[in-house]
């Protein structure tokens, strides 16, 4: 693992997320609609376990901040070393978004069947093996009238876990029937 660079990371998921749907059909008959905004990167990222709620951190401040490199990883380290350490992980993982969206596996998710309790609210969940890691992510309807999903949460869960199956143990698996990705831009 290369030293870790904030920017970098945000061009990433600009390039490979940003600007597409990713549509999914589910057992035939759930369709989602998923869309990653540029204001849920620091979100997504875990920030505010590093600054709280100040919105000087997250949101679309955090993604311009990051953008104009006022915002690094060593900023993060420096401001608050504990909660960089809780997000570090899923920083070096996040690269590994698009291909858990390719190649992961789908469960309608239910947040009071995890074991432990978590507080994620998300229709479903979408997690992929990548080397050992686990990774995780959430998403829920934007509107209920539509199937246009977001993400809310990226966990990424190592073996030495005790928690490892924490949110995919006991949930309802759902098999993608049809996958595609499009451009946003066209």
């Amino acid at each position: 693992m290369g030293k870790l660079n904030l920017k970098s990371i945000l061009s990433t998921y600009e390039r490979t997320l940003c600007d597409k749907t990713f549509t999914y059909e589910l057992n035939g008959k759930w369709n989602i609609n998923l869309i990653f905004y540029r204001e849920h990167f620091c979100h997504l990222a875990g920030l505010q376990y590093v600054y709280g709620r100040d919105k000087r951190f997250l949101g679309a401040n955090g993604y311009r901040r990051i953008a104009e490199n006022k915002l690094t990883i060593d900023s993060i380290r420096n401001h608050n070393e504990k909660g960089f350490n809780y997000i570090k992980g899923k920083l070096e993982f996040f690269d590994k978004i698009y291909d858990l969206l390719i190649n992961g596996s789908a469960i309608k998710f239910y947040a009071d069947r995890a074991k432990p309790h978590t507080i994620i609210v998300a229709d479903f969940l979408f997690y992929h093996k990548d080397k050992e890691m686990l990774l995780h992510l959430f998403m829920r309807r934007e509107n209920e009238k539509t199937e246009q999903f977001a993400p809310v949460s990226f966990i990424v869960k190592s073996p030495n876990d005790k928690s490892y199956q924490q949110y995919i143990m006991g949930q309802e698996r759902k098999t993608i029937t049809k996958f595609e990705v499009l451009d946003n831009n066209m």
